[in-house]
């Protein structure tokens, strides 16, 4: 029996061993988190990235549609734009062709007319523009200025209105055709006529016709 206290011993420290290593485990297994936390806290993880992602999606497909919504507008705004030029254009145009066709039609000054049968400075210009632009000036020189946007006589283009006299008492209007030259039913005893831009006739202010 003299093994008896060695064996004893051994299988003491086998058990001791196992307990520790027991022991050491069930810490182990204490110290890894919880399963469905660890779970939870993944998915939350996921979560906000995919939140950020969409965030960022939704934050570039504004920026998108607010950049075409912006270029949209510009577009249009550009395209108005150059139709009223165009429209304007077209319409000096018309003004100017006709008043050159009166020019040849032998029609002679009459004082407060307004028809190829006789017309004066105003009825010729008020003739033009409602038959050529469907505009109406009135028959009077002072009236006519009130529908025009003043401008200097050296800015005039074709079709706009030469004024003759102090603004707000003007005498004598035409209608100016480009070249340094205008189309009026100068006085009695003369037919409608193109003229020249003279010293001594000189227009006092021109005006270009509001649509």
């Amino acid at each position: 029996m003299t093994f008896k206290k060695p064996l004893l011993a051994l299988a003491a420290s086998v058990a001791l061993f196992g307990v520790t290593t027991v022991s050491a485990h069930a810490a182990s297994i204490q110290a890894l988190p919880n399963q469905t936390e660890t779970q939870a806290a993944h998915d939350a993880v996921n979560s906000t990235s995919d939140s950020d992602t969409s965030s960022s999606a939704t934050s570039s497909t504004t920026s998108a549609s607010t950049a075409s919504a912006s270029s949209t507008t510009a577009d249009a705004t550009s395209s108005s734009s150059t139709s009223t030029s165009s429209t304007s254009s077209t319409t000096a145009k018309k003004v100017v062709a006709l008043a050159k066709e009166l020019a040849t039609e032998n029609i002679p000054y009459v004082w407060g007319g307004e028809s190829l049968k006789g017309m004066d400075c105003s009825g010729l210009t008020d003739y033009v523009y409602q038959h050529a632009a469907g505009i109406t000036l009135g028959h009077y020189t002072v009236t006519q200025e009130s529908k025009v946007t003043k401008e200097a006589v050296s800015d005039a283009q074709a079709g706009d209105l030469l004024f003759w006299g102090k603004q707000g008492a003007s005498y004598h209007v035409a209608i100016y055709i480009g070249n340094n030259q205008y189309v009026a039913a100068p006085e009695p005893g003369e037919n409608v006529q193109v003229q020249t831009i003279s010293s001594y006739f000189k227009p006092s202010f021109a005006g270009k016709v509001n649509s």
